[in-house]
């Protein structure tokens, strides 16, 4: 879902936008599954593996957020070039959280799949 051009006039673009805002926090979730990641290791490995095109700007708010809801973690550490990072880790809360997301997006994913095939059941 690499980022296409916004344009006003383009409505596959404006619902493009819409469909990775939504499964955005999602991704970062699944994304922090397996291990930590420091936030533009995040912006990369998003655009790198899932091919979602996400700005600094969006991430960094939205990592915020979910560390308010407790479902992320961040600690501060020096960074490899001398500048402190601060890497994010699943709370376990969120770890909860996800594994709940998993089966739903799973039944959403094999829905829409099942409609762009063709098929009733």
């Amino acid at each position: 879902m690499a980022r296409n051009s916004t344009d006003s006039g383009d409505p596959t673009a404006r619902w493009e936008v819409q469909l990775r805002k939504g499964v955005l926090e999602f991704v970062i979730l699944l994304s922090l599954r397996e291990r930590e990641h420091y936030g533009f290791e995040l912006v990369q490995t998003l655009t790198e593996s899932a091919r979602i095109d996400v700005p600094e700007g969006t991430i960094y708010p939205l990592l915020l957020r979910l560390a308010k809801d407790g479902l992320i973690q961040s600690e501060l550490r020096q960074g490899e070039g001398g500048a402190p990072r601060k890497y994010y880790t699943l709370s376990p809360q969120g770890r909860k959280i996800l594994e709940a997301m998993i089966p739903r997006w799973r039944l959403l994913s094999s829905s829409v799949d099942r409609l762009l095939d063709g098929r009733k059941s």
